[in-house]
């Protein structure tokens, strides 16, 4: 009986020790503490002389103190003393929250990680109420195990969700993990109460622009840019938030802030592409072309397809066929894409180079009709892609109404009606969908009656051009056919 008394009573007492060891720094020592720490890197023997003197007497036993002298110590990296006063601290409580989260402190100054996760862990077990613990050793396993960083934070957060502070980690470790929406979801908690450094804004306006909230991500980029004018991040994010908003001239301002720098190691494929893209709004070809070459270089294997999907759109609009073509096959292989939108956009550009005029074209005729081997070759390679869009989407008009205009520059006096069979095939799609557009169906409607107009079949071609008629009544073109073949057939 006597034996238990004992217990209890030894247990109260080292309870009543460790309760009054947990206890915070009086404001007065600390400052004393601050105004001594600030000397340590100017003159260190006199900081070390004035920390043992603060240490005598009624504080002998202060373990809050030794610890946050210990901590001033390796503020200013002098990590052997700052293990001497974590030493004592733990000599004079093994069990302090403070000393283990200073000795995983210093153990992480060494990389010994596991030393560091196993003393932050301690310090947890110790004082559960200790945000400072928890928030060491969630940083600590963020880039190995974000998973058990989250959970010890919710863990905090379940017993102190007054704490604002712990949002802004979990939204760190949300970040990590990629999940976006509940980064946002905790950053938006921390925003709206608490005390958002340089680094918040950043991520925050991230953040912000992920979810595609760019009127916000601006707003927040350009608070923290207020704190600090050169944040990278935030730069980059006035950039792209000004090109999303349509503030292009705005975006180009930003981006040439962003740019004028002399070191490019920071700088990642996207953001030549963003600039790229301002600047073709402001049709600066040239200078986007420029732009996009040098997202390619930051991407050797090919790992970012729409570079070349993008670039192949500045060819086009520089009229420069071949190299658009160039661009979009390496888009498509790189993709790996199968999607038959993805192929159609490839018969289109063959088609458009096919157009386009010819200033350089071989004067050797592979047709009756003049079209030259460069001409012919894009016309075959269009032909063949939207057969296969034909056969992919039989129930689509595009496969067969592309041949059809494909076939028609190979036919341009229409002496040979190549492209009758698409049209036609085209037409009996277009009539049958209800919402089909009225210019695609004139367009096949025109060339039928215009092909037996050609022949002298006039009764053959009347039909069509009274369909035409009856879609766009004020068709003057079409009036002055009908006009023709109706005086022709009398």
């Amino acid at each position: 009986m006597i034996s238990k008394k004992l217990c209890v009573v030894c247990c109260s007492l080292f309870l009543s020790a460790t309760l009054w060891a947990q206890k915070p720094l009086s404001d007065d020592l600390q400052q004393q503490v601050n105004q001594i720490a600030a000397t340590i890197k100017d003159d260190p023997s006199s900081a070390m002389k004035a920390f043992y003197e603060l240490t005598k007497g009624k504080n002998k036993k202060n373990v809050a103190l030794v610890v946050a002298i210990g901590n001033a110590f390796l503020d200013n990296d002098k990590v052997d003393q700052a293990k001497s006063y974590a030493t004592k601290a733990g000599e004079m409580d093994s069990r302090n929250a403070g000393y283990c989260i200073l000795a995983g402190d210093i153990a992480l100054k060494e990389k010994k990680v596991g030393v560091a996760g196993g003393l932050y862990e301690q310090a947890i077990m110790a004082d559960k109420d200790n945000f400072e613990a928890y928030r060491k050793y969630a940083r600590l396993y963020l880039g190995v195990n974000p998973e058990l960083s989250v959970e010890k934070l919710l863990e905090f957060k379940e017993k102190h969700p007054e704490e604002v502070n712990v949002n802004r980690e979990l939204g760190n470790a949300y970040y990590q993990m990629k999940q976006y929406g509940n980064a946002k979801t905790a950053y938006d908690a921390f925003m709206q109460v608490g005390t958002p450094d340089e680094q918040d804004y950043a991520r925050y306006s991230n953040l912000l622009f992920l979810s595609k909230d760019y009127a916000e991500s601006l707003e927040t980029a350009t608070k923290g840019l207020a704190l600090n004018p050169e944040d990278h991040l935030m730069k980059r994010l006035l950039m792209y938030n000004n090109y999303e908003m349509k503030k292009y001239p705005e975006g180009i301002a930003a981006a040439e802030k962003f740019f004028a720098v002399e070191d490019t190691t920071n700088f990642v494929y996207l953001d030549y592409m963003y600039y790229g893209r301002l600047l073709l709004t402001q049709k600066q070809d040239s200078q986007a072309l420029e732009q996009y070459n040098k997202a390619l270089a930051l991407d050797p294997n090919g790992e970012h397809p729409e570079i070349q999907k993008e670039l192949s759109g500045v060819y086009e609009g520089m009229l420069n066929y071949p190299a658009a073509i160039d661009s979009y096959k390496k888009y498509l292989e790189q993709a790996k894409s199968e999607e038959v939108t993805d192929l159609f956009m490839l018969g289109r550009l063959y088609y458009m180079a096919a157009s386009a005029p010819e200033t350089n074209a071989n004067p050797a005729d592979t047709t009756a009709t003049g079209i030259s081997t460069v001409k012919a070759g894009y016309i075959a390679e269009a032909d063949t892609i939207f057969a296969q869009v034909a056969e992919r989407v039989p129930d689509s008009y595009l496969g067969s109404f592309w041949r059809a205009r494909v076939n028609s520059l190979a036919d341009p006096e229409t002496t040979l009606g190549l492209a009758k069979p698409y049209y036609e095939q085209a037409l009996a799609i277009l009539e049958a969908n209800p919402n089909s557009a009225p210019a695609n169906i004139v367009e096949c409607l025109r060339y039928l009656g215009y092909y037996y107009v050609v022949k002298e079949e006039y009764e053959s071609s009347m039909p069509y051009w009274n369909k035409v008629l009856e879609i766009s009544p004020d068709d003057a073109a079409a009036k002055q056919v009908m006009e023709f073949v109706t005086n022709a057939t009398k």
